[in-house]
């Protein structure tokens, strides 16, 4: 059975018994993962899972936490295997007018600003610097796996000038340029992507994951 099996049956006996948390109380925080050096707790997993919920406009009931968790801890996982390989590669680039521009994506899906996000979180007892944190972490490791894989992300202009071509309807050759553009930046984004979930399978398949 694979690693990756053996983690999520884990994972779906440990929370069986996930109950509802009621969001004004304290609970203990406990250590529930360790990746690599790295530690996902108790409180880091009410977290997640309260904010995905919350930022998909998903009731917050025992049903939804249920369905909702086994996403939220391979969420966790996942971003604490992809922040080692961050600090592993010491990487400090990212875009911050990508970040700005999803936090204000997601404040404009709940139909509010900043202001009214950052009151939603507090409303619901969720930590908004985390979750500003964990998109940060995703462009961090876009970059990351920019400069790994930049090298191999060569495409064959010709396969672009031939689609751009059955796309273009038109006699303009600056459509036709914008057309190609965006086909290219598409292909090189497609093999990124590519390139982004081998090494995190790789990781996930070197690392030492366990539950405590």
């Amino acid at each position: 059975m694979k690693k990756t099996n053996l983690i999520f049956i884990s994972i779906f006996i440990l929370f069986n018994n996930f109950f509802f948390i009621n969001l004004q109380s304290q609970i203990n925080n406990t250590i529930v993962v360790k990746v690599g050096e790295l530690l996902v707790t108790s409180i880091d997993i009410q977290n997640e899972i309260i904010t995905n919920l919350v930022i998909n406009g998903q009731e917050i009931s025992q049903e939804n936490i249920n369905s909702n968790k086994g996403y939220a801890i391979k969420n966790l996982i996942n971003k604490s295997m992809k922040r080692g390989e961050i600090n592993k590669y010491k990487i400090t680039n990212y875009s911050k007018k990508d970040l700005q521009n999803y936090i204000e994506n997601i404040a404009k899906t709940l139909n509010t600003n900043l202001d009214g996000l950052k009151k939603i979180f507090k409303q619901n007892y969720i930590n908004y610097d985390v979750f500003v944190e964990r998109h940060k972490i995703e462009l961090l490791w876009n970059s990351l796996i920019f400069q790994l894989y930049k090298n191999q992300i060569n495409v064959n202009i010709i396969e672009v000038n031939t689609e751009a071509e059955n796309i273009n309807k038109s006699n303009s050759k600056e459509e036709l340029e914008k057309i190609k553009i965006n086909i290219l930046n598409k292909k090189k984004q497609d093999k990124l992507n590519l390139f982004s979930r081998s090494h995190l399978s790789n990781l996930e398949n070197t690392l030492n994951i366990n539950f405590r």
